[in-house]
């Protein structure tokens, strides 16, 4: 059996379940935001056995017989159902958080796509730059700090335009017109001028300063166990996308690519960090070199397979049967037709603005 941890806002689980389901593998979605209004739950933890009825699907997880989980993007667990005072919600709310980390410790003798535990670890960006530069990776020179006259001084050391990044935020929320809206966090390009007209601000926030890297391109570089999967990513040149791509995503040019010249690095900081699943963002400068910025051990996929063809979600589907136990092979190709209204129902999922455009949120 195949368990699917994630959320209901989750696009990405349909382009990699109908391979699974034209294979008929079984498997089980759990959504847990829906945990506490969605799921009988029955655990007897002195035998290692449970079961988990999803009532919407009518599937249900037995512990026992998971083989391999696919971590998704799991949400907190949602109470708004139950009228809670604020003590009872917070009460409730910690003790499905533990029934689900509990679960996940349980579910150690599975293969992952990935460990939560590991993947917690290897979210952390200061630790990822520490490794990525052990294992080889040409790094940009970064600097965290609370300190003004620090940072000045890096901007000195640099001697051109720095770029401040997020650490962890992907996005804020704020009151507009009376209306709740988010935005996202992206990289920005200051110099020293203006890091010198906020030094005020400095000592509020320790702050990520890096280099900025002029690029030629980006590679966004998906693996999934031992298969690379790499799209460059054309920035327009004197544009904000040159800044950070996110900033309109759906309008570069998206092109399939090889990078052999990587994969044993990128292989190395896999398994350094106990990975099955990640996705590279690195830069390729002018000069041709490669500049690691980050890996998300569970970053998003589905717009690079949609705009280029890449088969990542057959390739996710394949690792979880081969964790399994099944081989490769009762992947079969969809027929046509299914595999054209498979493909528009996932472009559906994966789209976050009106008119279709693709994105990215990681």
């Amino acid at each position: 059996m195949i368990l699917v941890i994630t959320s209901k806002r989750d696009g990405h689980v349909e382009a990699v379940t109908h391979h699974l389901d034209a294979a008929g593998i079984q498997w089980v979605r759990v959504n847990t935001e829906d945990l506490a209004s969605n799921a009988d739950i029955t655990i007897t933890p002195t035998t290692g056995s449970g079961i988990i009825h999803v009532r919407d699907s009518g599937r249900t997880v037995d512990l026992q017989k998971v083989r391999c989980v696919w971590f998704r993007k799991p949400d907190p667990v949602n109470l708004l159902h139950l009228a809670l005072d604020e003590g009872s919600h917070d009460y409730v709310e910690a003790e499905f958080n533990e029934i689900l980390h509990g679960t996940y410790a349980m579910l150690r003798h599975a293969r992952w796509i990935n460990d939560p535990f590991q993947t917690r670890i290897a979210h952390r960006k200061l630790l990822q730059l520490q490794v990525a530069n052990r294992l080889g990776f040409k790094t940009p020179r970064t600097l965290v700090t609370n300190d003004a006259e620090t940072a000045l001084r890096f901007a000195d050391e640099i001697g051109g335009d720095l770029a401040i990044k997020s650490l962890g935020a992907l996005n804020v929320t704020q009151d507009v017109d009376g209306q709740t809206r988010q935005f996202g966090i992206f990289t920005r390009r200051i110099c020293r001028a203006e890091l010198e007209e906020f030094r005020d601000k400095v000592r509020h926030l320790p702050t990520q300063f890096q280099e900025f890297v002029e690029k030629r391109h980006e590679l966004r570089i998906t693996c999934v166990g031992k298969r690379v999967f790499a799209c460059r990513i054309e920035p327009r040149p004197g544009e904000i996308t040159d800044e950070d791509c996110r900033f309109d995503i759906h309008s570069l040019n998206h092109v399939a690519c090889e990078c052999p010249e990587l994969h044993e690095k990128l292989h190395s900081y896999m398994e350094a960090f106990g990975l099955n699943f990640g996705c590279f963002d690195i830069a390729i400068t002018k000069t041709s070199e490669a500049v690691f910025f980050e890996c998300n051990p569970n970053g998003q996929w589905l717009w690079v397979e949609n705009l280029t063809g890449l088969p990542i979600g057959k390739a996710i589907a394949e690792e979880l049967l081969a964790a399994s136990g099944l081989p490769a092979s009762a992947i079969q190709p969809l027929p046509r037709a299914a595999e054209v209204a498979q493909s528009a129902a996932i472009r559906e999922f994966s789209n976050a603005k009106p008119g279709g455009k693709p994105h990215r949120n990681d």
